[in-house]
């Protein structure tokens, strides 16, 4: 198991064996503990936790230093309580490795008859730094036969500690839970504070921040700090000091490790941009997500390693050398045995901000973003989408020559992805998965003269009789800042040519002509949630567009599967949200998988 030390209700191992690939176990509840499963216990946390993670031991290459916390269930069926005794049965649902990001394991949760009580799929657990300093652990014998003494925090830990000290009680979590779900609010925040002390908090906070220029020390990583050797390893590393507020930056730490983020990257490549005349996508932090890497990329440009501060200038722009324009691979290695996922970027065909639900898909399927052309650098983006339907399946064909597929596209990129498997599928392949992420349909359908007027009388009952000025006062100013020449003028944080691509991507989506699709289509969405309930079976969103639960598609494909997931757009691929999408999707995959693996009765 682990040198962690548990409470009394959690010490119910009593024997293991392990197989390839799978192991039995063997829990009780010790016989002053019973009276637990009578006070309402029904799946008791310490018999659930320990039949669920005991056997992390089938990771290959796991060590007992080895820090891992469980994610998610991808589902979890109860037939019955779980007694005081159990057999637990625990077999590795994909390639678990300790070099990996995510293991996951089916268990069965049976009685010591056979009766099966529970049955967990896809049980996911993440890797994180190592145990040492992170959670109270059993004292070690040295080889001298003494007791070693755990090594004391870091501040960043003891940070941590004080924070968690200060949350919610588990005692006070029941009942904000059931009084956030009431709230009948699309977000609630809950916290240990008050409304005064929140306030009270982020004054000081700013206070701080106004008087300092702060940085955090660099956390615990799985990298050793490498300090830069040559000058654009050097500059690269002040660049992420400062975008990051984060002090003394190894060329060897990864820029996702550090908190990095698309928005972060923007600003970085556009200070790289300025700095060496070189252009790159963001998405080049897929493959160089260090300093070293990045400085590497650079320096293949033309660029001297060492110099002064007018190398820029020297330096004329070169095409850069790439394997592909659009395709993305975002795991390291490509990814694992399964069949390929290709997810296309939504309208401004950025690929960064579904990193997170790349890796909680897991490693072991190869998934690729495909990212807009004229992204950066001279190309024009695609002003027809069946065109740019055809330049991303050459560049799939290069990974997979051949069906079946899996594809998908988050927002305006599902148009694409709809596109691309029409192609495919004409041209004699199959489409094993075709996965939508909150994608509208390409024309919707425009707010009657009937529901305009609705809106208007719901505002003027709502917002009073001073409506009409306020509406009148907001027409002159959308009407005079139309007319006004835009700024030309080059802002901090360079936008790699975003108004370029949604305007060339409007185009192709307004000129593009819909296909009914009879294969397979999956819908995540969020919530709905609307501005205006114009009639019982009509809501309009503030940027005056119906929302209906299918958006639109099902006249267009009658195998829709609608699945609802948590945030909003943007957010539902985003922390936290996206590990319920994540793990929704990864089942569908599956799903998909198997039914092309099983021969037709």
């Amino acid at each position: 198991m682990s040198r962690y030390t548990f409470g009394p209700r959690w010490r119910v191992l009593t024997s293991t064996a392990l197989g390839q690939g799978e192991g039995i176990a063997c829990l009780a509840l010790t016989d002053d503990l019973r009276g637990d499963l009578a006070d309402g216990y029904h799946l008791h946390p310490g018999l659930m936790d320990l039949a669920t993670g005991w056997a992390m031991a089938l990771i290959d290459g796991y060590e007992p230093t080895h820090l891992w916390v469980p994610v998610s269930y991808r589902s979890v069926r109860v037939y019955q309580p779980l007694p005081a005794e159990i057999v637990s049965w625990v077999r590795n649902a994909g390639q678990n490795r300790a070099d990996g990001e995510v293991a996951s394991f089916d268990v069965t949760i049976a009685a010591p008859d056979g009766t099966v009580c529970v049955e967990v799929e896809g049980f996911s657990i993440r890797r994180m730094e190592d145990a040492a300093g992170f959670a109270a652990s059993e004292a070690a014998p040295s080889q001298s036969g003494e007791l070693d003494t755990p090594a004391p925090l870091s501040p960043a830990e003891e940070r941590l500690r004080h924070n968690l000290s200060q949350g919610i009680l588990a005692s006070e979590g029941p009942d904000l839970f059931f009084r956030a779900l009431a709230a009948g609010q699309p977000q609630v925040i809950l916290s240990s504070l008050d409304l005064v002390g929140l306030i009270a908090q982020a004054g000081e906070t700013n206070a701080d921040a106004a008087g300092s220029d702060q940085k955090f020390q660099r956390p615990e990583l799985d990298s050793d700090f490498v300090a830069p050797e040559n000058d654009i390893e050097i500059r690269l590393a002040g660049f992420w000091q400062e975008l990051l507020g984060v002090d003394q930056i190894g060329v060897e730490d990864s820029f996702f490790d550090l908190g990095g983020h698309s928005l972060i990257a923007v600003r970085l490549f556009a200070q790289i941009r300025k700095t060496y005349n070189v252009d790159f996508p963001i998405s080049v932090l897929f493959e160089a997500p260090t300093i070293r890497k990045c400085a590497e990329l650079i320096a293949a440009r033309g660029v001297p390693t060492e110099g002064g501060d007018d190398t820029s200038a020297e330096v004329a722009p070169a095409a850069p050398e790439r394997r592909f324009t659009h395709l993305v691979p975002m795991h390291s290695g490509e990814g694992g045995p399964k069949t390929p996922f290709f997810l296309v970027a939504g309208m401004f065909g950025n690929v960064l901000n579904l990193r997170h639900l790349a890796h909680l898909i897991g490693t072991d399927r190869p998934f690729y973003g495909l990212q807009a052309r004229g992204l950066f650098g001279d190309e024009d983006p695609h002003r027809d989408l069946q065109e740019a339907a055809r330049d991303y399946i050459a560049e799939m064909r290069q990974i997979q020559p051949h069906g079946p597929y899996m594809l998908g596209g988050f927002s305006g990129g599902g148009i694409t992805a709809y596109e691309i498997a029409q192609q495919l599928t004409a041209a004699g392949e199959e489409i094993s998965a075709l996965v939508l992420l909150d994608t509208p349909l390409p024309v919707r359908p425009s707010v009657t003269r009937r529901d305009r007027l609705m809106i208007q009388l719901l505002e003027l009952r709502d917002r009073g009789p001073s409506y009409p000025v306020d509406w009148v006062k907001n027409r002159v100013a959308w009407e005079i800042r139309k007319r006004q020449p835009g700024d030309e003028a080059e802002t901090e944080g360079q936008q790699f040519h975003n108004a370029a691509i949604e305007e060339a991507f409007l185009e192709s989506v307004a000129a593009y002509p819909l296909k009914s699709w009879s294969g397979p289509l999956t819908l995540f969405r969020p919530p709905l949630v609307g501005k205006w309930q114009v009639a019982q079976d009509r809501l309009i969103n503030h940027e005056r567009d119906y929302i209906t639960p299918d958006n639109d598609w099902t006249p267009w494909a009658p195998k829709l599967e609608v699945f609802e997931v948590p945030g909003d757009h943007d957010s539902m691929v985003l922390e936290p949200n996206v590990r319920v999408l994540a793990a929704r999707m990864k089942r569908c995959l599956d799903e998909a998988e198997k039914r092309c693996l099983t021969p037709a009765s």
